[in-house]
């Protein structure tokens, strides 16, 4: 509720079309909540009374595959980089300082802040083509009223499933397997290979379509594996739930 409150706020800003400050910002947020984590579970693990940790497999061969293609889908959300919110729950007792864990929450938190506020810009372009009126000033009140009603209403509504659904990680996975596979690996390289049209029998071209093909595999996979995954944790859904589904 404080998150979806504190973006309702930062949504109102206008548009922006220069990411050179939002990208330095978040590099610089990513940096240190990953210094943070990592010396905390460095710390935790060498710990007398550090909780044992059980890292077995899965016996069945099926499911050790589907977990693989969706870890990768999940890294493939995590690289782009969107912090995970497993990183901010903790469970058992703290096994790091309350500093540490505390300014790593605000680190993370501060990070998917500046990552909701980019993606947020799509749909409010979107909206506001129709919403708005070029013959009015930016902060007129025929442009400022619908501009704080339709990005008020977003952040909302996305809030509101987000609250409701508790399935983090299949949604990550889902999310990396549709998405960020193919924004990461296989846009980039079909855009290299449409701008510079390398020959097609020269290596680069060779390597450039076996990445393509690669990804695009592991991407329709990573789909299944996630979707499977999220009807298998369906019995454990609860609307509303406190519960995070991993």
């Amino acid at each position: 509720m404080i998150v979806a409150v504190v973006l309702s706020l930062f949504s109102q800003m206008p548009s922006f079309h220069s990411l050179r400050y939002i990208n330095l910002g978040s590099l610089i947020l990513s940096f240190g909540y990953t210094i943070l984590v990592s010396a905390a579970c460095i710390r935790a693990g060498m710990l007398s009374n550090a909780p044992v940790k059980d890292y077995s497999l899965s016996p069945s061969k099926s499911r050790r595959t589907f977990d693989t293609f969706l870890s990768i889908s999940i890294l493939a959300t995590v690289f782009c980089p969107t912090p995970s919110r497993a990183s901010c729950r903790t469970r058992g007792p703290s096994l790091a300082p309350t500093w540490l864990l505390g300014l790593s929450v605000v680190l993370i938190l501060l990070q998917l802040l500046a990552i909701a506020l980019v993606y947020s810009q799509v749909a409010y372009e979107i909206m506001e083509k129709r919403s708005a009126d070029a013959k009015h000033g930016r902060f007129s009140w025929r442009n400022l009223v619908p501009r704080v009603a339709l990005r008020t209403g977003y952040v909302a509504a996305c809030s509101l499933v987000a609250a409701a659904l508790p399935f983090f990680g299949d949604i990550v996975g889902v999310i990396g397997a549709v998405g960020f596979i193919p924004l990461d690996f296989v846009l980039p390289v079909v855009m290299y290979n449409v701008a510079l049209a390398p020959p097609r029998r020269s290596p680069v071209y060779i390597v450039n379509v076996t990445i393509i093909i690669v990804f695009t595999a592991v991407g329709v996979i990573g789909a299944v594996a996630s979707v499977r995954k999220l009807v298998l944790d369906a019995g454990q859904f609860k609307l509303f739930s406190d519960h995070v589904v991993d």
